[in-house]
């Protein structure tokens, strides 16, 4: 079996791009959890980690599945990025996991962006947000 992580039909002008653009934040939601420990209480800490423990992995095979056009990968991010606004709405002090701290203001602004965006809760409504253009653009059946 030869593993090919981006398709070739990616340069073609009528490829959607929102598969492109969910596929690379699914992505990084996956890692960029590898490159940033929050400062927040130890049992906060945990709880998110395990969400992340848990979540990397589909997160990243669906990304990629999505690249593919695979239907089931647009169903399995809708759901990661419900649960992920579930826990934020269920233990709201897991929300302090996304806002960076830093000494200089600017530092903690970009980066908090980046970190809201990329790993939390903007990420996932921005994946819901793109739950039709998912489906619209996936297909039922592998071909």
């Amino acid at each position: 079996m030869q593993l090919k992580l981006f398709p070739a039909e990616r340069i073609n002008a009528d490829y959607p791009w929102s598969l492109w653009a969910i596929g690379w934040l699914a992505i990084f939601k996956a890692v960029l959890w590898l490159a940033y420990e929050p400062v927040i209480p130890e049992t906060i800490l945990r709880l998110v980690g395990w969400k992340y423990f848990l979540g990397a992995v589909p997160m990243l095979i669906c990304g990629v599945a999505l690249w593919r056009r695979r239907r089931w990968a647009a169903w399995g991010l809708a759901v990661l990025a419900a649960a992920g606004l579930v826990l934020i709405v269920v233990v709201p002090p897991t929300l302090q996991a996304y806002l960076v701290d830093s000494e200089v203001m600017i530092f903690s602004i970009l980066l908090s962006a980046v970190v809201l965006v990329c790993a939390g809760p903007v990420g996932d409504v921005l994946i819901l947000c793109g739950v039709p253009a998912m489906f619209r653009n996936t297909r039922k059946t592998d071909r």
